[in-house]
């Protein structure tokens, strides 16, 4: 029998062993990319822990977390198919169901509660305007007139007797409507935090109202939203992605004023100017009595064509508590 040199045998061996390295690896694939879309908002402040605490990576989840412009074009870029997961007001995700998208909620992110509101209509300090009834005939801004605060806003005049008809909507972002009050281009604006904070900060604004009481007491204002059929393919990451949403909004809630550094550098805005944000309520169970009266007022200011049953809208991983 023929006896290979042990130099050559010990090469073919390392030459053997190295080629199926990338074979006996290739079966250990690479958990999926879950790509996060969220606005620049405090409600988006748990994903924003998540991600940056690490609890993704914790879980094994590969999370990237993209900061968009808002809802609307977090449900266009989850619509084309360029994000697996969204953050985005409530009423846009029923606004989009209405319109046959095949978006399913799996939790929610952010609780209006009127005892402690976190949204409010505010005008100028020094302005003429002492009650909604002085508005008739008055600019107001709006991020977007089909958006959760203009409805807020329209329910909101309807109670206190004004027609919303004898006003006039501009559209800008939230961001530039202490600047158009001050150059006296609009009268008011129901905004959101840590804009709302930051406004009343410079003392230069008042608060005229809280529109979003009109719609309900509590109400999911932020919801956690994907495509039906990829959360009907990825039963096992949406169910890790809420866990770990589940422990990010619990710390979160009991550490809002340590994390506010954190959401200033996400948002792009110095900490002093939101440290006296008003937060939202934090959880991810969301119920379909929680989100009816959203697909109500969507209706009844047309929005939508017509209510539909909320249970349609929630997935079944977002009722578990």
């Amino acid at each position: 029998m023929m006896r290979i040199p042990w130099r050559l045998f010990a090469g073919a061996l390392v030459l053997a062993l190295v080629t199926a390295l990338p074979a006996a690896t290739s079966g250990q694939q690479a958990e999926p990319l879950i790509r996060i879309g969220t606005g620049p908002d405090d409600t988006s402040m748990p994903l924003i822990y998540a991600a940056q605490g690490g609890l993704f990576k914790k879980a094994g989840l590969n999370v990237e977390l993209q900061r968009l412009a808002g809802s609307a074009v977090v449900s266009a870029a989850l619509a084309g198919g360029s994000l697996e997961i969204g953050k985005s007001s409530a009423i846009s995700v029923v606004a989009a169901h209405a319109k046959g998208l095949p978006f399913t909620v799996i939790g929610s992110l952010a609780i209006y509660n009127s005892e402690k509101p976190d949204f409010a209509f505010i005008v100028l300090a020094n302005s003429p305007v002492k009650t909604p009834r002085d508005l008739p005939g008055k600019v107001l801004a709006a991020v977007s007139l089909q958006d959760m605060s203009s409805i807020a806003t329209f329910a909101w005049l309807e109670q206190q007797g004004v027609d919303s008809s004898t006003l006039k909507f501009v559209e800008m972002p939230a961001s530039t409507t202490l600047a158009a009050m001050e150059q006296e281009r609009v009268a008011g604006s129901t905004v959101y935090e840590p804009v709302l904070s930051a406004a009343l900060a410079t003392g230069k604004v008042r608060i005229l109202g809280y529109p979003y009481n009109a719609i309900g007491k509590r109400f999911p204002g932020g919801v956690l939203f994907a495509n039906e059929n990829w959360v009907g393919a990825h039963r096992d990451l949406v169910e890790r992605f809420l866990r770990v949403m589940r422990e990010a909004t619990t710390y979160v809630a009991a550490h809002e004023d340590e994390l506010v550094p954190m959401l200033a550098a996400f948002i792009g805005v110095e900490p002093a100017s939101i440290a006296k944000t008003r937060h939202s309520g934090r959880g991810i169970t969301i119920t379909p009595a929680d989100l009816q009266p959203v697909i109500d007022v969507a209706a009844k200011y047309r929005v939508i064509p017509k209510p539909f049953p909320a249970a349609e809208l929630i997935c079944s991983c977002a009722l578990r508590r």
